[in-house]
């Protein structure tokens, strides 16, 4: 099971009411903490308004490590956070090389604000930018929503038994045009992506995509720099599709 993201559910509830002003960037491996806070407490708390306690908790028995994250942020994929005024992840997304979405969660606190559409937004222009066809996920009830608001159809649900409790999620698929314009930055010219047939030789490397994807900034230019001196030697292979961690 993977994406899930909050709903608005939770704060009609009575669960938080406060506004999170975010700001969108790569990954460090200072977040790994973080990120795997964010992904249980998602898990547990947020996706109780579709999926019962039962199945929140085969889905997520026990909290994640730090180092369970940073294994997974750190295999080749692009990882975006969006950070609080402390610089800390309140959600996630990530994009593997072959445009699989693997995770997309957002912390409890950050729910119905529109931040898990925004880095849905940025990953998806850089997979634009990276010369991929197409997208897909395997999105649970919560994120189906977003993903159907995004463009992407739901090719089969998928129906499951983790840890003993039936659950499920749905696989879902979004072809990108390659011609359509890209989402142009404040103050700039509207750019298009590469033309049709177009094949980039290498994937562009995330600290490329990140300066393409996110605005201008002082922090943003920290974090591209941040993520240039992050790649892996030339040697050695990136890690493409991993199978989804339930």
């Amino acid at each position: 099971m993977t994406c899930l993201f909050p709903s608005r559910r939770l704060l009609s509830a009575g669960g938080y009411s406060c506004r999170v002003e975010v700001t969108l960037r790569v990954y460090d491996p200072r977040d790994a903490a973080d990120l795997a806070d964010v992904f249980f407490r998602s898990v547990r708390q947020v996706a109780l308004s579709d999926y019962t306690a039962d199945q929140v908790w085969a889905w997520a028995p026990e909290p994640r490590t730090a180092e369970w994250a940073h294994a997974e942020a750190s295999d080749g994929r692009l990882v975006l956070v969006a950070a609080d005024e402390d610089d800390r992840p309140v959600a996630y997304i990530d994009l593997e090389p072959n445009g699989h979405i693997n995770r997309l969660f957002c912390a409890p606190e950050a729910a119905g604000q529109g931040i898990a559409s925004r880095l849905y937004d940025a990953v998806e222009a850089a997979a634009r930018e990276q010369g991929i066809r197409s997208l897909f996920t395997e999105a649970s009830e919560l994120a189906r929503r977003l993903f159907e608001r995004k463009g992407f159809a739901v090719v089969e649900r998928q129906d499951m038994v983790i840890r003993g409790v039936a659950i499920h999620n749905y696989r879902m698929a979004k072809a990108l045009d390659l011609a359509a314009p890209l989402p142009a930055r404040s103050g700039s010219r509207p750019r298009t992506a590469p033309w049709p047939g177009h094949q980039q030789s290498r994937p562009a490397p995330p600290h490329a995509l990140l300066r393409r994807a996110l605005p201008h900034s002082s922090r943003n230019r920290r974090m591209i720099v941040n993520a240039r001196r992050s790649l892996p030697p030339p040697s050695l292979k990136l890690i493409g599709h991993l199978p989804p961690t339930v």
